[in-house]
């Protein structure tokens, strides 16, 4: 007669007098040694979330309605388009979370957006692009009625902006930028090539940022444009990266494209502080953003060190491997205190002391972020590593975040700058 392994197994252990159990966290029959095995009440235990923001009724509102779209989208292409997510939640008001009442907008303060956008990231960081106006904010410096007119669109989940800064040759340096702006009659005349930038193929418009008609190389001044995506002229190209997928990667170019005036935003040669109020904001939400997705690996890792058992225990009681659950957590725990501090700053307008706290958090946040995940990749082994969870691409996504909005080693950098003077700097770069 045919006897299956299992069966085989279970006959074998009876006759020497072990009983077993079904063990719901691997699928097989092992030794019953006790409650220590007993994976259905420990799981009870580590389902509260621990790291889970708790929010306002506001903040708990919204929280509840990217659980259910998430749920929703899950398994499909959308779960990872910014651009599904906010055609669908557009009537709830989630991409217009911050951006004024006049457009459409629900105008929640900084202080209150850093928690939504953390919430956002324990799905999957490419849903740092759900939540409010997103790069369509940097319109919010114009006056010109059709930037209105766009913000509007946002609002209605119709409109999505892209922007264009880096380019091939000068990374994060801003005042190295090649790309021009000249005046002409009726507008400008605008020159240059911008690389490695998203979201390109999935927005409606794109900011281009140039070097103003007054610029020198000793002063270097900025022009803010904001063009749709279609304006003749403009030409695209592809590019692939392993993480944030849920937006496109590519660049643009633009030879001698002549553009009427009312696309500038702002003032002419205004640029820099666009960059700077817009940037300092959105360096602040990403990094909430990425500690979200760090967070929920770290509350994988915890149920794994409870559950896993490995000599008859759980792989937790190995005080190596509880120990960067902790060192992690309440590092991530630190850089957040200070991304509420820098969004309690914007909330006040004092955008110039936020920066200095949003270079510094973002850098180290997202490294930090990083070593979670790495962490708990490392905890669940080949599982971890294979497709059968998702913290390979959450870390892909922060490996790109890492890059991108300011690379970490130049914003500490730049950090350094702003606490003890431009001479350090000058040390690193020269001056201009």
């Amino acid at each position: 007669m045919f006897i299956s392994s299992k069966t085989g197994i279970f006959v074998f252990v009876m006759l020497i007098g072990i009983s077993l159990q079904w063990n719901p966290c691997f699928g097989v029959l092992i030794p019953d040694v006790g409650e220590s095995q007993n994976c259905s009440i420990k799981l009870a235990k580590l389902n509260s979330n621990p790291l889970r923001p708790k929010g306002s009724e506001v903040q708990e509102k919204y929280f509840k309605l990217i659980d259910e779209v998430a749920e929703e989208f899950n398994g499909t292409n959308k779960f990872n388009s910014p651009v599904a997510w906010r055609r669908k939640t557009a009537k709830s008001g989630l991409p217009g979370l911050d951006l004024p009442k006049e457009v459409g907008g629900e105008n929640l303060k900084p202080s209150e957006m850093v928690k939504i956008f953390q919430y956002a990231g324990r799905h999957s960081l490419d849903l740092r692009d759900i939540s409010g106006g997103g790069h369509a904010r940097s319109l919010l410096m114009s006056k010109e009625p059709g930037h209105k007119e766009i913000l509007e669109k946002v609002v209605q989940g119709k409109g999505y902006m892209a922007i264009a800064i880096t380019e091939p040759e000068y990374g994060s340096d801003i005042g190295g930028m090649k790309s021009s702006s000249k005046k002409v009659e009726g507008g400008y005349e605008i020159t240059g090539e911008k690389k490695y930038n998203a979201r390109l193929k999935n927005a409606s418009h794109v900011v281009i940022i140039t070097q103003a008609p007054n610029s020198t190389p000793e002063h270097s001044k900025l022009n803010a444009f904001c063009l749709p995506i279609d304006y003749p002229g403009l030409k695209f190209k592809d590019l692939k990266a392993p993480g944030l997928k849920g937006n496109s990667f590519g660049g643009v170019s633009f030879d001698k494209l002549v553009i009427p005036e009312k696309f500038r935003i702002g003032e002419d040669g205004e640029g820099h502080k666009l960059f700077g109020e817009h940037f300092t904001y959105w360096r602040v939400m990403q990094t909430a953003a990425a500690i979200g997705t760090a967070q929920k690996a770290l509350e994988q890792t915890a149920e794994r060190l409870a559950t896993r058992i490995v000599n008859g225990k759980p792989i937790g009681a190995m005080t190596h491997l509880q120990q960067p659950l902790g060192k992690l957590t309440f590092e991530l725990n630190m850089v957040f205190d200070q991304l509420e501090k820098a969004a309690k700053l914007m909330d006040g307008g004092d955008y110039k002391s936020a920066a200095v706290i949003a270079a510094a958090a973002k850098s180290w946040g997202v490294d930090k972020a990083f070593d979670a995940v790495d962490s708990a990749i490392s905890a669940h082994a080949a599982s971890g590593y294979s497709d059968n969870m998702d913290l390979m691409q959450r870390l892909n996504d922060l490996r790109g975040l890492r890059i991108a909005d300011g690379a970490s080693d130049v914003l500490i950098s730049d950090y350094v700058r702003k606490i003890y003077g431009q001479e350090f700097w000058d040390m690193a770069f020269g001056s201009r």
